[in-house]
């Protein structure tokens, strides 16, 4: 252990001058010397938000400044290591607290402090109190930076509804999300959108409402839900997003809070592994060689009626997709790719009909892939897709 005036050596990756960056962020205080300081200080953070909303409530808006609510963010790692490189000005520091470091980052005039959880090092988990705006930024530089293997968790929709009604969750609403990225502006003059907050005991009503709009029914994917776990004194009311972000709405207990994540860490770790499980390959067997894996086939329930466009879109490198490719008409109505990943650079095989995508996911390639396409066409282009399930029957 650490003396007290002892200088804390930086770990993991520094990039430019280390005197300027030192300069600029400073040494992280060290609040805590044990696991159940580390916990104790999660408890403050989120008290002190919980009090900063009361305040607000208790004189009609007026606050102290904008608040600080605790966010967690899960991201996927395929890094060797769990030290974390950034192309970025950040400095990760060790704590006395085994798989817990401390991250520092700035880009421009943003800054914020990371608590990373490593003990899943395939799922490390990033804690924070500093404001959205710049939390968010400065998470989405270092997941996105060339330096790293790095990707948001993708959780379905499904997925969203199955966690927030777990034994010891109390489902408290939901949001949708949905974005169509392939329309043609032009052709279409308005891309369709929606966005809807519901809390509250009707919740589930007002998405059984919305379900039975035909016009609705390919744009209501769950883009969060909201849950509570605890009792009337200590409890944790989080929001979960479908990209692994969890915003702490309100509470006093930092043991829920780290309990539902852990849960949606191993949830999500269990459904990467039965996907990798899944990868095409070959293996010997007696002297014979044999393919083993299968094809993820994704269901479209709102059929393309423009390949070529449609491809463009999904292969353009840019995020959320992050794909890259070359394609081959074969058939009038089929598309053969080959294309690339770019959170690992592994090779994957598509074909494209109107009303399926075929993934072919090769051994040792991220399973994360599949999972990122599937949640995203949620969002972007029709939110009745099925992964390896029959349409959707109305």
């Amino acid at each position: 252990m650490r003396k007290n005036n002892e200088t804390v050596k930086p770990i993991g990756c520094i990039y430019g001058s280390e005197k300027k960056l030192t300069e600029n962020i400073k040494t992280p205080a060290r609040e805590f010397k044990s696991r159940k300081g580390f916990m104790d200080y999660l408890a403050g953070l989120m008290e002190l938000s919980f009090e900063e909303k009361k305040e607000i409530a208790e004189y009609g808006g007026e606050t102290r400044g904008k608040q600080r609510e605790l966010k967690t963010y899960i991201m996927e790692s395929n890094n060797k290591t769990t030290d974390i490189c950034t192309g970025n000005a950040a400095i990760q520091y060790p704590t006395d607290i085994e798989n817990l470091s401390i991250l520092q980052m700035q880009y421009a005039n943003r800054a914020s402090t990371f608590y990373v959880d490593s003990s899943d090092k395939r799922f490390m988990v990033l804690y924070t109190n500093d404001l959205a705006e710049t939390a968010d930024k400065l998470y989405s530089l270092l997941v996105y930076s060339t330096s790293n293997y790095f990707d948001k968790v993708w959780l379905p929709t499904e997925v969203l509804k199955d966690l927030a009604h777990l034994s010891g969750n109390i489902f408290k609403g939901f949001g949708l999300s949905y974005d169509d990225l392939f329309s043609r502006v032009e052709k279409d003059q308005t891309k369709h959108e929606l966005k809807v907050t519901a809390t509250g005991p009707l919740s589930n009503q007002a998405y059984d409402a919305l379900d039975t709009n035909d016009n609705l029914k390919k744009t209501i994917a769950y883009s969060k839900v909201r849950v509570f776990r605890g009792g009337e004194e200590e409890f944790a009311t989080d929001e979960l997003q479908h990209n692994g972000r969890m915003i702490t709405a309100a509470g006093t207990s930092a043991e829920d809070h780290v309990t539902f994540v852990d849960i949606v860490r191993k949830v999500y770790r269990d459904l990467i592994e039965k996907t990798e499980s899944n990868r095409i390959g070959i293996r010997n067997v007696e002297g014979r060689t044999l393919l083993e894996g299968q094809a993820f086939d994704l269901y479209l329930n709102r059929e393309i009626d423009d390949l070529e466009h449609f491809t463009d879109v999904l292969l353009n490198s840019r995020r959320p997709f992050r794909l890259w490719g070359l394609k081959n008409k074969v058939l009038p109505n089929m598309q053969k790719i080959v294309a690339v990943d770019l959170h690992t650079g592994d090779p994957i095989d598509l074909e494209i009909t109107p009303s399926l995508l075929r993934i072919y996911l090769p051994k040792n390639a991220c399973g994360n892939t599949v999972l990122r396409m599937y949640v995203n066409l949620q969002h972007h282009f029709d939110s009745a897709v099925r992964l390896n399930g029959k349409k959707r029957i109305d």
